[in-house]
């Protein structure tokens, strides 16, 4: 059964990521690391689950190293500008993408 869209409503529905959602992610890298003070020598987007906003959200995990995760909330509004809304950081593999 495949879940509602609701507008507002993030979609829980973990989604493997692909070469959009990875290229998402690194449009906000340096946002990211500059923020965290961390440079992550990997940084390979895993899942994500989106929101529908004025725009949308996206929440992104990446793995940024052995067992090591970051958590990414990643805006893109209608006229597709890009920008890092948020992140979690020591985040794990089994951790679900929630809303933050």
């Amino acid at each position: 059964m495949e879940s509602e869209i609701i507008c507002g409503g993030m979609n829980k529905n973990e989604r493997p990521a692909d070469a959009a959602i990875q290229e998402l992610a690194e449009k906000v890298r340096v946002s990211v690391e500059e923020k965290s003070g961390r440079k992550f020598t990997e940084y390979r987007a895993i899942a994500y689950c989106t929101q529908v906003v004025a725009g949308m959200n996206y929440f992104i995990k990446v793995c940024v190293g052995t067992n090591d995760y970051i958590m990414l909330r990643v805006y893109q509004s209608l006229d597709q500008e890009v920008t890092l809304s948020s992140y979690q950081l020591d985040k794990k593999d089994n951790d679900p993408i929630e809303y933050f």
